[in-house]
């Protein structure tokens, strides 16, 4: 593969999400770019703010903060990268083209536009992917490509694990994967299975839920986020890691392609996955409703699936088929 990101100057903007923007930026200065990465939004106290109690303003702050991204880009870009960018705004393309004529931009989206309406900028850029299933199926020009593991997972990917689980959950919080989890531990508990749950809930959401009268189990949520480590660690010494997938989205989750990359089975209520036509028919995933939980026992057995580091993408692949460095 030639190294065709060699001194290109990248602007690249998109979510705080654990540690994937840094892990991403830093794989692109690994293969020579130049990259100037600012987040997709602000993630102090303003933007709770007006996100909770002064939604009305939202599109105007936004604007204002992409704005503010403008002022502070002084080098000539080759290269837009812009990962889900949340109400990113159609103005912020045209005025970086004019600025930029040369420069091809790029747009990737690990939300679903159901969640994160994108479809007004979305046209704007030279090249549209996604993860999910439903956004690419409905609209031609966004092409799909499944998400990465990052070079952490590979340490942890070993020949002799020590299995110290039968199941392990861990997600971010939102209604129903809570009452999936609820209905999914009390099934382990009725047939002995050893289960891990790390259900993150920020206090915030927390509090909500208490003014509407919800009282959530403490004993199956944190709120404070799993540190990378620690997730790697439980995720590799489990059989199955189960998947409680947002009913937003249609797209394998970040949290499926690492356990399949590490070699874990997954246990999934997103029948959608069937649709990737790699991972889908390797026999490392299975489905279960999370109303009537029932599985096939085989899924418990580490012996029946023989892995292939073909079944999903490492983040400097992703980002060469994204680039569109690597096509094959």
């Amino acid at each position: 593969m030639l190294n065709n990101f060699k001194e290109k100057r990248i602007l690249f903007i998109g979510p705080i999400f654990h540690n994937y923007h840094v892990l991403i930026k830093e794989k692109l200065e690994f293969l020579g770019s130049v990259v100037d990465f600012y987040p997709e939004r602000d993630y102090g106290w303003r933007f709770k703010i007006i996100n909770n109690f002064f939604k009305s303003y939202l599109i105007k702050f936004q604007s204002k903060h992409y704005d503010s991204i403008l002022k502070k880009c002084k080098e000539d870009y080759d290269i837009l990268f812009v990962i889900r960018g949340y109400m990113f705004s159609d103005s912020f393309v045209s005025k970086f083209k004019t600025l930029n004529p040369k420069a091809r931009t790029l747009f990737y989206q690990w939300d679903s536009n159901k969640t994160n309406p994108f479809l007004n900028v979305a046209p704007l850029f030279d090249k549209v992917c996604s993860f999910d299933f439903k956004d690419c199926s409905e609209f031609p020009f966004i092409k799909y490509l499944p998400l990465f593991y990052t070079d952490d997972v590979i340490s942890f990917n070993q020949d002799e694990r020590v299995v110290e689980y039968d199941f392990f959950f861990m997600g971010w919080y939102f209604a129903e994967r809570y009452d999936a989890v609820v209905s999914f531990r009390d099934f382990a508990v009725t047939n002995n299975y050893k289960l891990k749950i790390f259900l993150y809930c920020p206090l915030s959401s927390y509090l909500k839920e208490m003014l509407k009268g919800n009282l959530l189990d403490r004993s199956i949520i944190s709120f404070t986020p799993m540190k990378r480590v620690e997730y790697l660690t439980l995720l590799s010494k489990s059989k199955v890691m189960v998947d409680v997938s947002n009913p937003r989205q249609t797209g394998v989750a970040m949290r499926v392609i690492e356990a399949i990359s590490l070699n874990v089975k997954v246990l999934t209520n997103n029948l959608n996955l069937s649709e990737d036509e790699i991972i889908g028919k390797a026999g490392i995933i299975s489905f279960f409703d999370e109303k009537n939980v029932r599985f096939e026992q085989a899924i418990l057995d580490v012996q029946s699936f023989e892995y292939s580091h073909n079944l999903t993408l490492s983040l400097e692949l992703w980002l060469s088929k994204l680039f569109g460095f690597y096509e094959d």
